[in-house]
């Protein structure tokens, strides 16, 4: 399965009329897809933003699972010099150190209340009147 999916990503990837800039991390619950004993199917996606084009997909378990499944989704993927957004979720030291430092990437991450310290921070910076959450 895996070889099918890097053949597709090199050939989606190959399709693209403008250079990748931003790539999203998103998780979305398959509505109807049941698994064994009614389990809903939940995949996490990496796809770029502009076209539309899933670059890498796999199943978590839970929504709960995305946060270990998001370096290894974006490890085959060459992201340097793009940006990779991702909701509040994936708002984690570690995911935006694997970034920066080893895939040589940008990060625009959504910050809400699962990291207070950080909402703390940006508010107490005045960030938040010039970038209001719904902006």
């Amino acid at each position: 399965m895996e070889a099918v999916d890097r053949a597709l990503l090199g050939w989606l990837t190959s399709l693209k009329s403008a250079p990748q800039q931003a790539i999203a991390l998103d998780g979305k619950t398959l509505r109807g897809a049941r698994q064994e004993k009614g389990r809903q199917i939940h995949l996490l996606s990496a796809f770029v933003h502009q076209q539309g084009i899933t670059l890498a997909q796999q199943q978590v378990e839970t929504k709960s699972n995305e946060i270990p499944a998001a370096k290894p989704l974006l490890r085959p993927l060459d992201l340097a010099g793009k940006v990779v957004t991702a909701d509040a979720m994936h708002t984690q030291k570690e995911l935006a150190r694997f970034l920066v430092e080893d895939k040589q990437a940008d990060y625009v991450f959504t910050v809400k209340d699962n990291q207070p310290q950080l909402k703390e921070d940006i508010a107490d910076l005045g960030l938040s009147e010039a970038f209001p959450p719904s902006a």
